[in-house]
C-alpha cells in the first residue's frame, strides 16, 4: 500500500516530543472512558461479580458494560470514517443473526447469540471508540495482562498446595478458580492466549515490566502442563513453530539448533503422566475414560448431521439435532466443525472473512507505525489468532469472546497508526506548500 511508504519530505521531531504525543494521554483523550474500558476487562475476565458478593449484589459488570455500550455505539455512530473491519463484523453478524433466527432450536440460539455475540461483540465496540492513542492502548494491555497474571497466581497456587488438582481422566489436573476457566481445557487455552503478548511485548517492555511477563510467563507454562490438556498441547506446540518460523528467518542454523534443543528439554522435563497425556493424542489410548474415542464419535455424527443438514442447523442447535438423531447430547468440540454445522459453508466464509480481515490489518499497521510497542500489539493480534485457531481444533470457540478482543485492539490501532500518518502528512503538505510559494520569490530576487 502507498501508505506504507514515507515521503521523502517526512517531518523529523525530536524522540522527547514523539515519546510525550506517544504515551502521554492528550486533551482530547477520553481518559474516564479508557479507565472504565480497563476496569470491564478486570472486571470480565476475573469475574470479580462472583468473587466479591456486593458487586455481584449490585450487578456491577452489567451496569458498568451497559454504559459503556452506549457510550461506545454513540461515539461510532459519530463517526465520519470506519475502519476496514466494519464490512467483515456486519457480515458476520448478520449471518450469526440469520442462523439465530432460522435455528432448530430457537430459544437455546437465542442464548446464545444475546449472551455471547451481542455482548461479547460490544468489547470490540469499547475498544474502538475509545482507543485513539498508545496511551490508551497501553492502558488496555495492562489490564489485560493484569488479569491474566492474577489467574496465573491463582494456578500457581493451586497447583503448589494442590487445592485445585484433583483427578480426571487418570491423571491429577489442575484446575481454574472462576467457573469461566474451571474447565482444565478452558484453564489452558487462557494461558496459551498470553504467550503472543509475553513474546512479542518483551522487547519492548523495561526491568520490572520484563519481570512481570517472565513471572506470567512462569504461571502459564505451569497451567498449559498441569491442566493436562491435549488442546493445550497441540496449541502451544503449533504456537511455537510460528514462533521459531519467525526466527528461522533471520538465522536460519542458530535457531534451527535451539529450537530442536528447546523442544527435546520441554519434552524431557515433562513429568511421565502428562508425557502419556501428550502420546494419547496419536495413540489414543489413555490412561482412563474414553475422551479419544467420545471425540471420534462426535466427529462422525457432525459430519451426519451436515450431509443431512447441509444449510446448517443454527447457532449452538448442534446438541440438540444430535439428541434427536443419536441420542448423544454433547457439542462439536471443534470450532471448524461448529461453525459448518451450525451455519452451513456461508458461517465458515463469513468467519475467516472476519478473521481474516483483523491479520491482514494488523500486518497493515505493522508495516506503517513508527512505533515499537504498536508493532509489538499489532504481531500479538495476529499470533493471538492463530493461537485461537489451533486451540479451535478441539474446542468450541465460534462465540467466545477472544475475536472481538482481538478485533477492537485492530480497530483501536487502525485509529492510532491512520491519526498519526494523517498529522505527518499534514505537516508534510504544509511544508511542501511553504516550499513551493517561496521558490517563484527567490526566483525573482535573483
Amino acid at each position: 500500500m502507498k501508505e506504507q511508504t514515507r515521503p521523502k519530505t517526512w517531518p523529523m521531531r525530536s524522540s522527547g516530543e514523539e515519546n510525550r504525543s506517544l504515551t502521554a494521554p492528550n486533551s482530547k483523550e477520553r481518559k474516564l472512558f479508557v479507565y472504565l474500558t480497563c476496569l470491564f476487562i478486570v472486571t470480565w475476565y476475573l469475574q470479580l461479580g462472583l468473587r466479591v458478593g456486593v458487586l455481584g449484589a449490585i450487578r456491577f459488570e452489567f451496569i458498568l458494560g451497559a454504559f459503556l455500550s452506549v457510550s461506545a455505539l454513540l461515539t461510532l455512530l459519530n463517526e465520519k470514517r470506519s475502519t476496514p473491519l466494519k464490512g467483515p463484523i456486519i457480515f458476520f453478524f448478520s449471518v450469526l443473526a440469520f442462523y439465530t433466527l432460522f435455528s432448530y432450536d430457537r430459544s437455546h440460539s437465542w442464548e446464545t447469540f444475546f449472551n455471547r455475540v451481542i455482548k461479547f461483540s460490544m468489547l470490540a465496540a469499547f475498544l474502538a471508540a475509545f482507543v485513539r492513542t498508545e496511551w490508551a492502548l497501553k492502558m488496555v494491555i495492562a489490564a489485560f495482562l493484569l488479569a491474566m497474571l492474577k489467574m496465573g497466581q491463582e494456578g500457581l497456587i493451586g497447583w503448589l498446595t494442590g487445592g485445585m488438582v484433583w483427578e480426571n481422566q487418570g491423571i491429577p489436573r489442575l484446575h481454574g478458580v472462576t467457573g469461566l476457566y474451571r474447565h482444565p481445557n478452558s484453564y489452558s487455552g487462557m494461558a496459551v492466549g498470553c504467550l503472543p503478548f509475553i513474546y512479542y511485548l518483551y522487547p519492548t517492555s523495561n526491568w520490572w515490566q520484563k519481570s512481570l511477563l517472565i513471572a506470567l510467563l512462569a504461571c502459564a507454562l505451569i497451567i498449559i502442563v498441569f491442566t493436562g490438556s491435549r488442546t493445550g498441547y497441540v496449541a502451544t506446540i503449533l504456537l511455537s513453530i510460528y514462533f521459531w518460523r519467525e526466527k528461522l528467518k533471520v538465522r536460519r542454523a542458530k535457531y534451527l539448533l535451539v529450537g530442536i534443543a528447546v523442544f527435546v528439554t520441554a519434552y524431557a522435563l515433562l513429568p511421565e503422566a502428562y508425557t502419556e497425556r501428550l502420546h494419547s493424542i496419536i495413540t489414543l489410548e489413555e490412561a482412563q475414560g474414553s475422551s479419544s474415542e467420545t471425540r471420534i464419535q462426535i466427529l462422525k455424527d457432525a459430519v451426519s448431521v451436515f450431509i443431512s443438514r447441509p444449510w446448517g442447523v443454527g447457532v449452538s442447535a448442534f446438541p440438540s439435532v444430535r439428541y434427536e438423531m443419536f441420542g448423544r447430547i454433547q457439542d462439536t468440540h471443534n470450532l471448524y466443525l461448529e461453525l459448518l454445522t451450525n451455519m452451513s459453508v456461508l458461517g465458515v466464509l463469513s468467519f475467516f472473512v472476519f478473521v481474516g480481515t483483523i491479520v491482514r490489518q494488523n500486518k497493515i499497521i505493522i508495516a506503517r507505525t513508527n512505533s515499537p510497542f504498536v508493532d509489538a500489539v499489532a504481531q500479538a493480534v495476529i499470533a493471538f489468532i492463530y493461537a485461537r485457531l489451533f486451540l479451535g481444533l478441539f474446542g468450541m470457540d465460534t462465540y467466545e469472546i477472544y475475536w472481538w478482543f482481538a478485533a477492537g485492539l485492530t480497530m483501536g490501532m487502525y485509529r492510532i497508526t491512520s491519526n498519526h500518518c494523517k498529522k505527518d502528512l499534514d505537516t508534510t503538505t504544509k511544508f511542501s506548500s511553504i516550499a513551493q510559494a517561496a521558490l517563484p520569490r527567490r526566483g525573482k530576487e535573483s
